[in-house]
């Protein structure tokens, strides 16, 4: 059966939402609508399956959001799941759709300034892939770990001014200016956000393929009595070896 379409969050809904994190009264490293959108693109495209119960406190810098009314509360929280459903939409698809908020500014060097959409769409995509490093780790190594370093650094790039000049100290292009480097960003970053899901896709389906056989083998293989010979072949009895 074909799954209905999913629907992204309403203009009203999103205007709503940002208004509810600029409150002042929400604790110091709130993320705004644009990180919020960078962040779940991270979330989204993790090789392991991130749960809304994870993942929704991090927003909120690990502290419960008031609302004025459950009408309220049903609103924002609705709203964040329409966009992390959207964001998981374009990562599963996994091929040249970028996700909303990454838009830049004509004046490249004007996108590192915070309130550009694609400096907010990278600080929170930054904060996400921090957040999950370690969930990466296990799966790079080698032209891959490259890979993924070139990568982040791309989407990384615009997070702020301070951000882009450290890249810019560390370029391996002598006498490279900023404008150069940000130009290069900028061209590199669609195939970016596509590698990055891909990346993260491929992992996590591989993962799911091994876990599968072995839950396939497990579930076919005989009970063993615990005075039996052990199935690994050791040569003790079952109790005595893997049956410990």
């Amino acid at each position: 059966m074909k799954m209905p379409p999913i629907k992204p969050p309403t203009p009203e809904d999103e205007a709503a939402l940002e208004a509810f994190l600029s409150l002042p009264s929400n604790p110091d490293g709130t993320l705004s609508l644009g990180e919020v959108r960078g962040f779940l693109f991270a979330v989204a495209a993790a090789p392991d399956l991130v749960k809304p119960s994870e993942w929704l406190p991090f927003i909120f810098v690990e502290e419960e959001p008031e609302f004025e009314t459950m009408e309220k509360a049903q609103q924002i929280m609705g709203t964040l799941m329409a966009l992390y459903n959207e964001t998981n939409d374009v990562v599963q698809t996994e091929g040249d759709r970028r996700p909303r908020g990454c838009e830049f500014r004509e004046d490249l060097l004007s996108n590192l300034e915070p309130d550009a959409e694609v400096s907010q769409w990278s600080r929170g995509f930054t904060a996400g892939h921090i957040w999950l490093d370690e969930g990466w780790d296990p799966y790079l190594s080698g032209e891959m770990e490259d890979e993924m370093g070139a990568i982040t650094m791309t989407l990384s790039f615009f997070g702020s001014r301070s951000m882009a000049e450290g890249f810019l100290r560390e370029s391996t292009k002598p006498g490279a200016s900023l404008d150069e480097l940000a130009a290069t960003m900028h061209r590199l970053f669609p195939d970016a956000v596509t590698g990055y899901a891909r990346m993260g896709m491929a992992i996590r389906r591989a993962v799911e393929k091994v876990e599968r056989r072995r839950s396939e083998a497990t579930a076919a293989t005989p009970e063993v009595g615990r005075n039996q010979p052990c199935p690994c072949g050791s040569g003790k009895k079952y109790k005595r070896c893997c049956g410990i």
